[in-house]
């Protein structure tokens, strides 16, 4: 029985994350949609994000049965490491040291923001999430580039194979479905349209690279190493946020990287958050800012008057914070493979949930469904292979 309801719990909440996360895509594309500044939705998500992390360390600080529900890693410090059973501070305090770790993920975070931003603006959802996909791909290219130690294996061949086959098929029917939806809408200038397309599409790689240069470097950054006062369960959970999971690879050489001192995933949210904010404020004063007050064009689109939608944005902040959230959750039950598997459905979902959206009571095609195939299999095989 106690094996049931934890899969239930399981299966129920990723579900949850499954619906939050396809939501919150679309709630992303209305926002750039309705207010076409990326750099403005990417400040508010950092200093939202940062308050709402605040708020929860602060929960888990007075509720001891919250905090436990959590992977060892999740806040700072354990209950049960303290002789009064209280934390010695509610967030780690700014020390040098996390300033030079994760002030390098704060920019890696706003040019990826950034880019992933400017993409949905310009693609659809589905284009943007399958082109996410291709992560393993260039973490393989990135680490041949650096001469770090990576075995390739037939498997992994076949699985990268099916992956960029997959994500061709996705963006080929996006890309006409796009051209059919201008043709039956008598849209205008079809080379500008296609212009946009090729552009999305080169955002929306450049962000996927930011993330994987950002994962390389930040493995060690967001592995927690410290031995837990828990029990083995959560003490063999040792993982990263869920950006990729990467192959463990021994290149870092630096000092810094080399360092013992961890810190729980809490801190590094606030932090990256703060630091991601900070390094784009300059950008979104110079280029977005005035626009507020003195409208302009921005993507050769006449913007008589700019209406910032605060009520999507706290929406759509609340849920990439929740996603997180369950992400931490999942990574402290279920094992790494668990994870991984659990976390390439979710993109397929997403994917799934753009083409339902946008197509409506539209049966999907061969295409669609090819796509998807290979995309899921060339991601499941991929994460068997490592």
């Amino acid at each position: 029985m106690k094996i049931n309801s934890f899969a239930f719990r399981i299966v129920t909440t990723c579900l949850c994350w499954y619906g939050i996360s396809s939501v919150g895509s679309q709630i992303t594309k209305r926002i750039l949609s309705e207010c076409p500044m990326p750099l403005l939705l990417g400040e508010f998500q950092f200093i939202y994000i940062a308050l709402l992390a605040m708020m929860t360390s602060t929960a888990a600080y007075y509720c001891p049965q919250f905090y436990n529900a959590f992977p060892h890693g999740t806040f700072p410090d354990s209950y049960k490491n303290k002789p009064n059973g209280r934390f010695t501070h509610i967030i780690t305090r700014p020390t040098k040291h996390i300033i030079i770790t994760v002030l390098p993920l704060g920019v890696f975070q706003f040019v990826g923001k950034y880019f992933g931003h400017k993409a949905t603006a310009l693609v659809p959802v589905s284009t943007v999430s399958s082109i996410k996909t291709l992560s393993p791909l260039f973490i393989l290219l990135v680490q041949r580039m650096f001469r770090i130690q990576s075995k390739i294996t037939l498997h992994m061949v076949i699985s990268l194979c099916c992956i960029i086959c997959g994500v061709y098929s996705i963006v080929y029917f996006d890309a006409n479905s796009l051209k059919k939806s201008q043709v039956s809408a008598l849209a205008g200038d079809t080379a500008l349209d296609n212009i946009k397309f090729s552009s999305g599409i080169i955002a929306a790689t450049i962000s996927m690279l930011v993330f994987v240069f950002q994962n390389i470097y930040g493995k060690k950054v967001f592995t927690y190493d410290e031995k837990p006062a828990l029990d083995d369960y959560h003490s063999a959970k040792k993982e990263t946020l869920p950006v990729y999971q990467a192959p463990t690879t021994k290149w870092y050489k630096t000092p810094l990287l080399l360092s013992t001192k961890k810190y729980d995933k809490m801190t590094l949210m606030i932090y990256i958050s703060l630091f991601g904010f900070c390094s784009s404020f300059l950008w979104f004063v110079a280029l977005e800012l005035p626009l507020l007050w003195q409208p302009k064009t921005l993507d050769n689109t006449v913007l008589e008057s700019v209406a910032v939608p605060w009520k999507l944005l706290f929406v759509n902040g609340t849920l990439h914070f929740i996603q997180a959230m369950i992400a931490y959750y999942l990574l402290g039950q279920i094992s790494t493979l668990s994870y991984s598997i659990s976390n390439l459905m979710k993109r397929i979902i997403i994917i799934v949930f753009s083409w339902a959206i946008s197509s409506g009571s539209s049966s999907f095609t061969v295409i669609q469904f090819v796509g998807l195939f290979l995309n899921a299999l060339g991601l499941f095989l991929y994460n068997r292979s490592k």
